[in-house]
């Protein structure tokens, strides 16, 4: 997972507080990562990963509607390579144990420092 040179990573987010999408959106963008997009629910970004194929997902563990972001990192990860970049505002030992099992790049706390960001992109290229 290198990105396209002088792009940075495709990158898709899986979140459906709105404040922390855009917030997060424009970190990735300073940065220097594509946003292919913003997914409000586990559903809608199953769908959007499977046809814009990013290769990092932002994914947020609790998100309201028909799949939460564990639902849909499990039904992505046999079908799409991408990273799954964990992210929550409920940070207990069970949380951390159910994304374990499913397999992650990286698990962050919310709010989530830029510094934090910079830190994972650097370990996947």
């Amino acid at each position: 997972m290198l990105g396209v040179e002088g792009i940075g990573m495709r990158v898709m987010i899986a979140e459906d507080e709105s404040i922390i999408a855009l917030a997060l959106s424009l970190t990735l963008r300073r940065l220097g990562h594509q946003v292919l997009g913003i997914c409000a629910s586990g559903a809608t970004c199953c769908k959007a990963a499977i046809a814009q194929r990013p290769e990092v997902i932002f994914m947020d563990i609790r998100m309201a509607g028909p799949r939460d972001g564990l639902e849909a990192a499990a039904a992505l990860k046999d079908v799409l390579p991408a990273a799954i970049v964990f992210t929550t505002a409920f940070d207990d030992a069970a949380i951390r144990a159910e994304a374990a099992s499913i397999g992650y790049h990286a698990f962050l706390v919310k709010p989530v420092a830029e510094a934090a960001i910079r830190n994972i992109f650097q370990k996947l290229t």
